[in-house]
């Protein structure tokens, strides 16, 4: 097998109605903050270097939650059947992403022990739902640009969390784009 191997894509993970939807709904009720990365001493000091970008965690109190899980349980389901010693215990809150022009991530892998008030345990997965993507830019780009996945409205992506699988978000040049990620512990 190819490191690409485990990084599936899944064209239909919701619909693109359903995608509207949660960023109607979000953009004007979302408490949105800025993103930032952590170290195990809190936030970093260079995490204006590393990422900008809006964050928004929905929880299961939050409206299309119970929606949003059948999309992530529906990969996450297909992931594992694939790959079979994973065993999924529990999901953490769904975070949705707003990339706006110049927004980007840097390089870097999930393989984190607990983040922005998450629960504590190593993720085996990362799943993501794109719910818009940018005009130009803001693509999700693996493993060093070895693979740049299929990103369409509703299309989803899931791949494990470890240090193998580094990825980064492209600055975006022109328009929006939104995405949802929850962690499988």
């Amino acid at each position: 097998m190819q490191i690409t191997d485990y990084i599936h894509t899944y064209p239909f993970a919701i619909s693109p109605n359903l995608a509207d939807e949660v960023i109607t709904h979000y953009h004007t009720n979302g408490q949105w903050n800025q993103s930032s990365f952590s170290t195990n001493e809190g936030i970093s000091p260079r995490s204006k270097e590393r990422v900008d970008m809006k964050e928004y965690w929905i929880n299961k109190q939050d409206k299309f939650y119970e929606e949003l899980k059948t999309g992530f349980r529906g990969m996450v389901d297909d992931y594992i059947k694939t790959h079979t010693k994973i065993i999924p215990q529990n999901f953490t809150p769904f975070r949705m992403n707003h990339y706006s022009k110049g927004g980007f991530m840097k390089n870097h892998i999930d393989n984190i022990h607990h983040s922005h008030g998450q629960q504590y345990g190593y993720p085996h997965v990362t799943a993501l739902i794109f719910l818009q993507t940018a005009d130009e830019g803001g693509e999700i780009v693996f493993c060093d640009g070895e693979y740049i996945p299929e990103q369409t409205k509703g299309s989803g992506v899931v791949f494990p969390s470890n240090f193998m699988f580094s990825h980064e978000v492209k600055k975006v040049i022109k328009g929006d784009r939104y995405s949802l990620m929850t962690w499988i512990l």
